[in-house]
């Protein structure tokens, strides 16, 4: 029985490459933001928008409430803040709270 070797063809420069530096400070890498609001977070390049406008944007994506309050790295923020490379930001609608509101002073007789 005879076997035949099998030649091994190595492409040079062609097809994927694969990942570059993963480190590197390239200014053609997107500037990733963590977007929350309920069930749905994801990444996105929105890195140097004001909260107002990823609101907008966003709003049917992550079914964000125009009422819900805007949390960047865990402090409440209008939609004037603009937001920077790698933070949080969070939609939050408080959906009720306990006790009562007091309406005026209360005289017992």
């Amino acid at each position: 029985m005879q076997e035949k070797i099998r030649r091994r063809h190595e492409a040079h420069g062609s097809g994927p490459q694969g990942l570059d530096d993963l480190f590197a400070d390239d200014a053609s890498v997107p500037a990733l933001v963590t977007i929350n609001h309920g069930p749905y977070t994801e990444q996105l390049p929105v890195a140097n928008m004001s909260v107002g406008e990823i609101r907008t944007r966003f709003r049917d994506r992550f079914d964000i409430d125009p009422q819900s309050q805007a949390l960047l790295d865990g402090r409440e923020v209008g939609d004037d803040t603009v937001v920077r490379p790698g933070q949080l930001l969070m939609f939050s609608r408080k959906a009720g709270e306990k006790g009562a509101v007091a309406i005026g002073p209360v005289t017992v007789e």
